[in-house]
């Protein structure tokens, strides 16, 4: 508790001497939605991706960029406040938005399209979706925001890139429970979200790769995976020409990997068509 105690004062001191004008993040070039926007993917899946490149020593696109752990170790008190100072709505209007919003809706995305009524330095509108984030986690455990469910894909994800034979069978599963929740069999950009159904689509690809991944060692979980990446495949929307062909290539290799190879050329065949109309 002490600990805790100690992390919630550090990040408040941090956030109040950037308030006050007595610390910048003049070093951030970019903001996370901007990497976001870029990618085509939820804001709060740039910002698991940078403190995976962090923790990873890989090169940072945002340097100074605060840690969801950070916003989580406010007390509820300081989160509010803080809400309270950047949103331009009265704090019971910011709140009532987030309780009333459907389930698995984007946190992030109220936060900027609601919250934000005014002009504001893009670190402060990173910090304003992770504060929303933070409110929904507290406030409606039992009805998770689409942040919720990036948390645990993006978990499985890290855990397959350490060990797939091992973890796969995790990843299969998100994708298994949450797919069908958000959307039934059908997704797209009207229903879901531009960026939340490019996400989806990733997913499907990741899974196919980690398939791969995992076809020497765990053969029957890979192809188990194998055909939930293909079940997926014709139903998500890929308005990314560029994520077609790799998708397509992707899913081929894990089939020849699996010794199935007619029904790999098959595919190749059909994304061809695809390209070519």
């Amino acid at each position: 508790m002490r600990a805790q105690a100690r992390v919630a004062a550090a990040v408040e001191t941090a956030l109040m001497r950037r308030w006050l004008g007595a610390a910048s993040f003049a070093e951030r070039e970019r903001s996370i939605a901007s990497v976001a926007a870029e990618q085509e993917i939820p804001a709060y899946a740039a910002q698991l991706e940078e403190e995976y490149r962090y923790d990873g020593v890989w090169e940072l696109r945002c340097p100074g960029f605060l840690r969801i752990g950070q916003i989580a170790a406010l007390p509820d008190r300081s989160l509010l406040a803080w809400v309270d100072r950047l949103s331009g709505l009265r704090l019971p209007k910011a709140l009532a938005v987030v309780d009333e919003a459907p389930e698995f809706s984007s946190a992030w995305r109220i936060a900027a399209e609601v919250w934000t009524t005014q002009t504001l330095a893009e670190p402060d509108q990173d910090l304003l979706g992770l504060l929303a984030v933070e409110v929904w986690k507290r406030r409606r455990p039992d009805r998770p925001c689409l942040e919720v469910l990036l948390d645990e894909e993006f978990a499985a994800h890290v855990a397959c890139l350490a060990d797939a034979g091992r973890h796969l069978g995790r990843y299969l599963a998100f994708v298994r429970r949450v797919f069908p929740l958000l959307q039934g069999d059908s997704f797209d950009d009207a229903t879901l979200g531009g960026e939340s159904a490019s996400h989806l689509v990733l997913c499907v690809a990741r899974l196919a790769k980690l398939s791969l991944r995992a076809a020497c060692t765990e053969p029957t979980q890979a192809s188990d995976g194998m055909a939930e990446a293909l079940r997926w495949y014709d139903r998500l929307p890929v308005r990314r020409g560029d994520l077609r062909g790799p998708f397509a290539r992707i899913l081929a290799e894990g089939l020849e990997a699996l010794g199935r190879c007619d029904e790999a050329e098959r595919l190749r065949r059909r994304a061809e068509l695809r390209r070519a109309n």
